[in-house]
């Protein structure tokens, strides 16, 4: 006989302390990120270093971007997270210097292991590196790198890493060409 998924086995092992912090981080969280206008991103980056989260300067936090765990998402300089960007982080998400995660986009750090009957949820860092675009709508799975420089075309799906200052796109996301940067 096969086996059957069993989601009555399915444990959560979440110490109370962190049950506690996540759920005042998601009574907070709603006042100050409205979908508009921008000028309230230093209310935002405030309030991500209040809950734990490594922002460093000049970071610019659009409305409507939902963070799970603040604590577990680092940010350096000049990067920006743009309207409704998603980050399902229960891993570490870090964000380069001068990246660029476009509208919509959605960094998701989780999954469950569909092999075993009890479905148990697992999650793997995610690294957005420096120089670096997410291009809007774009999902980025588990574990992934997107290497410092890369491009990661609209609505791409990226299951796999993409390699420094190569443009990328597609579902699943494939190499098109490298990067190449002119002065403006």
């Amino acid at each position: 006989m096969r086996p059957q998924v069993d989601l009555a086995t399915y444990r959560k092992n979440h110490e109370w302390q962190i049950l506690v912090r996540r759920a005042l981080w998601q009574c907070v969280q709603p006042v100050f990120w409205p979908r508009r206008p921008r000028a309230l991103s230093g209310v935002r980056v405030a309030l991500l270093r209040m809950f734990g989260a490594s922002v460093g300067n000049n970071v610019l936090v659009c409305g409507g971007v939902r963070i799970t765990i603040p604590w577990l998402l680092k940010i350096d300089d000049y990067a920006v997270l743009g309207d409704s960007v998603e980050v399902y982080n229960l891993a570490q998400v870090s964000i380069g210097a001068h990246a660029v995660v476009s509208q919509k986009a959605y960094l998701c750090t989780a999954t469950h292991d569909y092999t075993r009957t009890d479905f148990p949820l697992y999650a793997k860092p995610i690294v957005i590196g420096s120089q670096s675009w997410v291009a809007s709508g774009a999902f980025v799975g588990p574990g992934i790198t997107i290497h410092e420089g890369s491009v990661v075309g609209a609505n791409s799906v990226v299951t796999r890493d993409v390699a420094p200052w190569m443009v990328a796109a597609g579902n699943p996301c494939r190499p098109i060409k490298p990067r190449e940067l002119t002065r403006k």
